[in-house]
């Protein structure tokens, strides 16, 4: 298989994994958002760090294009103009959707009786930007490749 080949094949199955990650995310805040407030214990403090890493991998594939285990030539040739144009438009939309969900946040915090902490507020922001980008950029690949 070529290059041009490989690069092909990795590019179509990115599109079909980035939302099985925005899935994932989603669903860990639903456990999240579930559990019992107050102290933490050892597994909240896995689910934590379990999150931590999961958002950090997702930002960074984001930011970068992904593929680190991959040759540079191929990462090249994955990561082309339309790619870099489509991971800068996610980028920008899930930047703006985290920014109305913190505005959102900030308006129902005030006006309201709900409390949220602050560790459900920065769930939430991140969240909502990371599976809004993830989703923007498979939908913008997927209709790239076809």
């Amino acid at each position: 298989m070529t290059d041009a080949e490989e690069a092909d094949r990795l590019s179509r199955r990115r599109t079909r994994i980035l939302p099985v990650l925005g899935l994932f995310l989603v669903i860990q805040q639903a456990t999240f958002f579930t559990s019992p407030a107050g102290r933490m214990r050892a597994v909240d403090m896995v689910h934590a760090g379990a999150w931590i890493v999961l958002a950090s991998v997702i930002l960074a594939a984001l930011m970068t294009g992904g593929f680190w285990n991959r040759p540079p030539a191929l990462r090249r040739l994955i990561d082309d103009e339309v790619t870099r144009a489509n991971r800068a438009s996610a980028l920008q939309l899930g930047f703006v959707v985290a920014m109305a969900v913190a505005i959102g946040l900030y308006v129902i915090e005030s006006f309201t009786t709900a409390v949220l902490t602050p560790l459900q507020t920065i769930h939430a922001i991140v969240t909502a930007g990371l599976f809004t980008a993830l989703l923007r950029f498979a939908a913008l690949e997927r209709r790239a490749l076809d």
